[in-house]
């Protein structure tokens, strides 16, 4: 997959207000990493205001989260032509709305103009942090963007008759890496997921879409699944991507089981030199999704025989494997070298997340089996 670099303007305006990446800067990394990996129940309630951590979110988990919006941006249905309106639900210092704005200015502004983009958090210093990115990536343009920009303080476990999220209709809702902060200390955070994400849906537009992205980590992912579920059971969304069908979340089934994203990245050099200084590598995306409809749409033609894959694909010798998921199950599938064949060679060119097509699997218990004769088709690779 080629993932677009960020623009220029925007890792100028990451390092003016983010200064280099100093030892100070590189212990606010250690920390947010430290405390993103466990989890925010009990962490600090606006760690943006402290200043190193804050120096630390812009100049490395700023430029991932924002290739992960921007990956998805390109997957998900393109935005109708016309003014959109787009909201970024826990926005922090407006890293989906700043990929918005690119995505906008890329695809062209024409039937865009009059757009905009609402940012919502509770932390007014990510708010002006989002403010002071978006004045300086578009105070240099001739033209004026695509879209408004418009930040809104606000409480998303809070009710309020005039919160931002109940203005619609909205044409893109996204919540990145938020959902698992909600209502921690629930008696059922699920439900009080689910029950915002219904009042978030309502203000989606018939045609619009919503984007969840998750971190990459057992836990919030198999809670992101578990919404999944009760999502689709109660009626409130269809599945646009990742999942090929509205049944209950395979991954599910086994305690260990779980699934996610990862996609080749390049860093910018900011981010190297940051991962050099704290011995992380940042090589690859690693999150889960999901994008959600209303209107029935699907990222790929479903069927018994359709999958995605869900695994790297393990070389063994003289075998490959991956697993797979769709409508009958999460299978593990594997093709001995001595059974390839130009029918199932596109088996070779297998990925985390590609969309594949198997015209008959042999079911032969722990590992599925693809024979010589087998037609394999690599229906959508991931882009």
């Amino acid at each position: 997959m080629s993932i677009q670099p960020l623009p220029a303007e925007l890792l100028a305006a990451l390092r003016e207000r983010g200064g280099s990446p100093d030892r100070d800067a590189v212990e606010g990394v250690r920390r947010l990493s430290a405390l993103f990996t466990t989890g925010l129940d009990g962490g600090p309630e606006d760690y943006l205001a402290d200043r190193s951590m804050r120096r630390a979110y812009l100049l490395y988990f700023f430029p991932v989260n924002y290739a992960k919006v921007a990956a998805l941006l390109r997957e998900m249905p393109a935005l109708p032509s016309r003014p959109s309106r787009i909201l970024d639900v826990g926005s922090g210092p407006g890293t989906a709305a700043l990929a918005v704005l690119d995505q906008l200015t890329r695809i062209g502004q024409d039937g865009h103009h009059g757009s905009e983009v609402i940012a919502v958090d509770r932390s007014r210093h990510a708010l002006q942090e989002a403010e002071a990115l978006w004045a300086s990536v578009t105070k240099g343009r001739p033209e004026k963007p695509a879209c408004a920009f418009r930040a809104r303080p606000a409480d998303a476990e809070r009710a309020d008759a005039q919160a931002p999220w109940k203005q619609g209709p909205f044409d893109l809702i996204v919540l990145a890496n938020s959902l698992n902060e909600l209502h921690c200390s629930a008696a059922d955070p699920i439900a009080a997921r689910v029950q915002y994400l219904e009042s978030l849906l309502k203000a989606l537009a018939p045609d619009g879409t919503m984007m969840i992205i998750e971190p990459a980590l057992r836990r919030t992912t198999r809670a992101l699944h578990h919404v999944r579920d009760r999502l689709v059971a109660e009626g409130l969304a269809t599945v646009y991507s990742p999942c090929l069908h509205e049944r209950p979340c395979p991954a599910l089934v086994r305690e260990d089981d779980w699934c996610h994203e990862e996609r080749p990245w390049t860093p910018p050099a900011v981010v190297q030199e940051i991962d050099r200084a704290v011995g992380f590598i940042k090589d690859a995306l690693k999150f889960s999704y999901l994008l959600l409809r209303k209107d029935g749409l699907t990222i790929a033609e479903r069927g018994a025989d359709v999958y995605r894959v869900v695994s790297e694909v393990m070389i063994m010798k003289g075998d490959r494997r991956a697993w797979l998921c769709n409508e009958t199950g999460r299978p593990q599938v594997g093709r001995l070298d001595k059974a390839r064949s130009e029918a199932n060679a596109a088996f070779d060119r297998w990925h985390r997340g590609a969309i594949v097509r198997v015209e008959q699997i042999e079911r032969r218990g722990a590992v599925d089996r693809i024979g010589g004769s087998t037609r394999v088709e690599l229906v959508r690779p991931v882009e």
